[in-house]
């Protein structure tokens, strides 16, 4: 089994690196694309979209090396691994985005105050329209993996990228209008929709990466998965102490559970090595600790030290 999950572990980290440097490419791409089409329209509506890729970019090349350096294995200096550098990620993404959307803001603002006409719309609406194409396909892409290798990195850039798709289509239909009534504040009017927009993302990213690495529990559901593994045991008394983390991909948990007190030391260890492997086959991606207890010891430390009853233990089936 520990082959398996060593195997399922390299082609983990591969489909996620295949998945970044795709994101890589796309986001290079189109905002070579939207940088030219933005000098031949004069349009501060694509200008947004030009900060906006410039954003996702940079996101990507951060994502990238974030995801290669957060699937490392644990170290002298970071013994818990290195999960927690692609929550940082986000909150280096999150704060380009708001960067990038605040400046977008004042341009369009200036923009309505001194108006100015655009040319060459029909190659805009065109470039828009792939963008929009482009950026759906690889989000799409980019959630599936980072959804079956729980990447938050990948996850968060999926969601910016499935923003920049409607980001497009409202720059594109500011351009149509502007196309087809010769109203040129349009563009402007959409350069701030679509601002406002990319600032709600980069709080939801930075939202999500706090949240992470604040060291929040594990979904219910997944706690009850482990509750279920200690509870099925018939030689686990009971346990408490459960705690959870996430840090990245790799989730980390941690627990005391109460035997026999006439359990050799051996038999004890050897349980809790069954229960961890019982773990990690519950959960995947599961860094356990089970920490073996004598069930009256502890129960008889815990009322008399700490006021504590057998209800504060949690017995098994």
């Amino acid at each position: 089994m520990t082959i398996d999950i060593l195997n399922e572990g390299k082609r983990r980290i591969a489909r996620k690196r295949d998945a970044s440097r795709w994101a890589l490419f796309s986001n290079g791409l189109l905002l070579v694309l939207k940088v030219i089409v933005g000098i031949i329209t004069g349009s501060v509506a694509v200008f947004a979209e030009v900060v906006n890729s410039a954003a996702d970019l940079v996101g990507a090349i951060i994502v990238y090396f974030s995801v290669k350096r957060s699937d490392e294995p644990p170290d002298e200096t970071h013994a818990y691994g290195h999960g927690k550098i692609e929550n940082l990620s986000g909150i280096v993404v999150a704060t380009l985005i708001v960067i990038g959307g605040l400046v977008t803001i004042w341009q369009a603002f200036l923009r309505l105050l001194h108006p100015a006409p655009l040319v060459n719309i029909d190659w805009a609406v065109a470039v828009m329209g792939v963008s929009a194409i482009l950026n759906g396909l690889v989000s799409r892409r980019l959630l599936a993996v980072g959804r079956s290798t729980e990447s938050p990195a990948l996850i968060a850039d999926a969601h910016h990228l499935r923003t920049d798709v409607l980001t497009s289509i409202g720059v594109l239909v500011g351009l149509v209008l502007v196309r087809v009534t010769d109203v040129h504040s349009w563009d402007s009017i959409t350069a701030v929709g679509v601002s406002f927009l990319i600032l709600k993302v980069g709080y939801e990213v930075a939202r999500d990466a706090v949240d992470m690495l604040a060291d929040r529990a594990l979904p219910e559901a997944e706690i009850k998965l482990l509750e279920a593994v200690l509870r099925n045991n018939p030689e686990v008394r009971g346990f408490h102490r459960l705690r959870t983390r996430k840090a990245g991909s790799q989730r980390h948990a941690d627990v005391h559970v109460l035997l026999d007190d006439d359990y050799p030391l051996v038999v004890a260890h050897r349980l809790a090595e069954d229960l961890e492997d019982e773990m990690r086959a519950a959960l995947p991606n599961l860094d356990p600790m089970v920490h073996p207890e004598p069930y009256l010891e502890e129960t008889r430390h815990q009322r008399d030290e700490h006021g504590y009853t057998d209800q504060n233990m949690t017995p098994s089936a």
